[in-house]
């Protein structure tokens, strides 16, 4: 699997747990943080990944 994709993966379920905790907590804080982690992971999209030769 491409590193690229792997961050996109891992970034995207954090930013969704952490989403989910704040919503639940009703904790402002934790809800904006995750959706801070889920644009990370869409910026992401326009990473170039590692061209194998």
């Amino acid at each position: 699997m491409n590193p690229v994709l792997i961050a996109k993966l891992a970034l995207a379920g954090a930013g969704i747990v952490v989403w989910g905790l704040g919503a639940r907590a009703d904790n402002a804080m934790l809800r904006w943080t995750g959706i801070g982690l889920l644009a990370l992971a869409f910026l992401l999209r326009f990473a170039k990944g590692r061209q194998d030769n």
